[in-house]
């Protein structure tokens, strides 16, 4: 799939994501959509530059982290290309434009935050109830990873928004 997640609207995107994280088989996936990697990709197979191909299991984020322990990081990549009169200038990246589904995410993202959120108080609440292990004593690692998860989907949304709003500031004026 050659980038598959261009100029699909947010349900659309979602249904795709859900379809191919329950799929038993393989896809191969090129993408620039890191969101779009971290929520559907169980191992990453990056072009770094320079001939070489990295592999690593698990979704980008992760590929990042270890990327990161060796050594190298994304900036590491040649950027820009030398300028048509041979000068050797090279060119920065040049700015994109948010998508028609990432600005319709930015609309509702904060939204999906504040219920993330409020999923992690409810099950924090949880577990300070003093009748909690009581009533749920066995169900308790169950009740853990919950929270680990809700906590986690936070971050997410957060890393999302960030990375959405810093597309956004780069946008040539007047888009």
């Amino acid at each position: 799939m050659d980038e598959p997640t261009n100029d699909l609207d947010l349900g659309t995107l979602r249904l795709l994501e859900e379809a191919l994280v329950a799929f038993g088989g393989s896809v191969v996936v090129v993408s620039h959509d890191r969101y779009f990697l971290n929520r559907v990709c169980t191992s990453i197979l990056m072009l770094e530059g320079n001939g070489v191909v990295g592999y690593s299991t698990g979704n980008y984020d992760y590929y990042l982290e270890k990327r990161a322990e060796r050594g190298a990081s994304p900036e590491d990549a040649p950027k820009g290309k030398a300028s048509a009169t041979g000068s050797g200038v090279v060119a920065g990246p040049r700015p994109r434009k948010l998508k028609w589904s990432e600005q319709q995410e930015l609309q509702t993202i904060e939204e999906r935050i504040q219920a993330a959120e409020q999923m992690v108080i409810r099950t924090e609440l949880q577990f300070a109830d003093p009748a909690f292990y009581a009533e749920h004593g066995k169900a308790w690692p169950a009740f853990e990873k919950q929270l680990q998860m809700a906590r986690e989907n936070v971050t997410q949304l957060y890393n999302r928004w960030e990375e959405l709003e810093r597309i956004r500031a780069q946008e040539p004026s007047g888009s």
